[in-house]
């Protein structure tokens, strides 16, 4: 018995469970003696790093979105601009916005509208998705579909830097990474330029897309970008309508675009692959930070200082509000 109690007391399980009662129970009777002092401040950082090492350790899982109307109206467009022989729709990127398809001209609107080809940098596509991700629920003009890509996005991250793992996706299936500094063709109708327009103006210009052209310059003027079919400007009634009339695979399409929902609030997967706008929340966050330890400690001379302030300011009131009193009653009395 002797033996077996010398065991269990060298058990390392059990030494580790002694050492943190017995600091815990010095902590709890140094702050109750008045020892040590934590304020609020300190107590709210410290459940906050303990919350992000916790986080480290939850698990994370990926789940493949079941396709909607929407997305497979956008597949089918995309194949059939692939498969239209023309150079100029064979686009890496087939960026468009679907309206509500319940009503009654929406399908008619977005097949009737024309149809532009620009060049985006790769930068300037992994904001594409941030529409699906960040502003589905408050852009009201319709839904975002962008073929040819596949992303994954999280709604427990930063807005406007929700998608993350942006990679190209081919005919085939196949995926291909994306480079900041190249240009790829995308086609789209003319909407699309609204909701760049609508990004930029929602991030402040920090996720700013830029159409360009061949040569890689800025385009101002869209009615350039224009693609031209038989009877003037293309359309993708026009593309869609020669693509039912000649294609032969009446089977299953593939899905030109897949986005992967990611529920997870893993430390990890929170804080990867950050933007330029997810680095200026992160840093707005530090500086405020570093600004409440900074003032802290000076908050009761902050204080008397405003009071001072505030007491000037009704001294310079009462001031202006004599001399008032005074020049009025020095002008009557000039009067009479």
């Amino acid at each position: 018995m002797i033996k077996e109690t010398n065991h269990n007391r060298k058990h390392p399980l059990r030494r580790l469970r002694r050492r943190v009662r017995r600091f815990v129970y010095r902590i709890l009777v140094a702050i109750y003696e008045g020892e040590l002092r934590i304020s609020l401040f300190g107590i709210a950082c410290t459940l906050f790093c303990l919350l992000l090492l916790t986080g480290c350790f939850l698990p994370v899982r990926e789940v493949r979105e079941a396709p909607t109307p929407a997305s497979v109206l956008g597949s089918e467009l995309t194949h059939a601009l692939r498969s239209a022989g023309r150079p100029d729709l064979d686009a890496d990127i087939t960026l468009l916005l679907v309206p509500d398809l319940e009503k009654d001209d929406a399908l008619s609107s977005l097949l009737d509208s024309s149809l532009y080809g620009f060049y985006l940098s790769g930068k300037e596509i992994s904001y594409l998705p941030e529409y699906y991700a960040s502003l589905s629920d408050v852009f009201d003009a319709g839904t975002p579909y962008i073929g040819g890509l596949s992303f994954s996005y999280n709604p427990h991250r930063f807005l406007y830097n929700r998608a993350t793992d942006i990679a190209l996706l081919g005919e085939n299936g196949t995926f291909s990474t994306l480079s900041d500094d190249e240009l790829y063709y995308v086609i789209g109708n003319d909407s699309v330029f609204t909701m760049f327009h609508y990004l930029s103006r929602q991030t402040f210009r920090l996720l700013d897309i830029q159409p360009k052209n061949a040569a890689g310059v800025s385009v101002s003027d869209y009615s350039e970008q224009l693609l031209r079919g038989h009877n003037g400007s293309c359309t993708f009634y026009d593309i869609y309508r020669n693509y039912l009339l000649n294609s032969k695979d009446t089977g299953h399409i593939q899905n030109a675009s897949e986005s992967f929902l990611c529920d997870s609030r893993n430390t990890f997967v929170l804080l990867s692959q950050l933007n330029i706008a997810g680095y200026f929340i992160l840093g707005s966050l530090f500086v405020l930070f570093v600004l409440m330890l900074y003032i802290r400690p000076r908050l009761h001379r902050i204080r008397i200082w405003f009071r001072i302030f505030l007491i000037r300011r009704k001294k310079r009131g009462k001031s202006t509000l004599r001399s008032r009193i005074v020049t009025a009653r020095s002008s009557r009395k000039h009067a009479a």
